[in-house]
């Protein structure tokens, strides 16, 4: 009878931990087929669309599957605009990973950053890719470079490589 009743119990807190551990990797709050904006009031919203958001709260994370987003200044015209597969934001800072295939824009500066995994800054406003990843730069138009290890300053339009495989710079 003790037996049995030790074995009940281990049993029941093995079942408890696992329930546990599940729950807090479940989201708070799932969305699908989702349109959402980012307004933390000290700059034009970021709206965002996706097939799926996943909101963490004891990790301040977001994470978005099939996302598309732009920006809008105060006349509505679209100074930034993007996609990515994946997302994965911090909900307090804004800083982003973001994965598989990417496609960054500025339109007013025609210019446009394409990637397999960038991260972005929010506070400094700077895009970085994984070391040795190759990335896309496509600016006034049709000139192209691709290169590795990009830093991407967006505030100021200021773009440095770790090296340059293709294209050429031309001040």
């Amino acid at each position: 009878m003790v037996l049995a009743s030790f074995l009940l119990a281990s049993c029941s807190l093995a079942v408890e931990q696992e329930f546990l551990a599940r729950t807090h990797q479940l989201p708070d709050l799932q969305l699908r087929n989702a349109s959402y904006s980012l307004d933390r009031g000290e700059d034009q919203p970021l709206f965002l669309e996706a097939s799926l958001i996943s909101f963490y709260d004891a990790t301040n994370q977001a994470i978005l599957t099939d996302v598309t987003f732009y920006q809008e200044d105060g006349e509505k015209a679209i100074v930034l605009r993007g996609k990515a597969d994946r997302a994965e934001v911090q909900t307090q800072t804004y800083d982003a990973k973001l994965s598989g295939s990417i496609r960054v824009e500025k339109p007013a500066q025609q210019l446009v950053i394409e990637a397999d995994e960038l991260r972005y800054n929010h506070e400094e406003l700077i895009l970085t890719s994984t070391e040795g990843s190759p990335i896309t730069l496509i600016f006034e138009g049709n000139k192209r470079v691709v290169g590795t290890s990009l830093v991407a300053e967006l505030a100021t339009s200021t773009f440095t490589f770790g090296s340059l495989d293709e294209g050429v710079f031309e001040l």
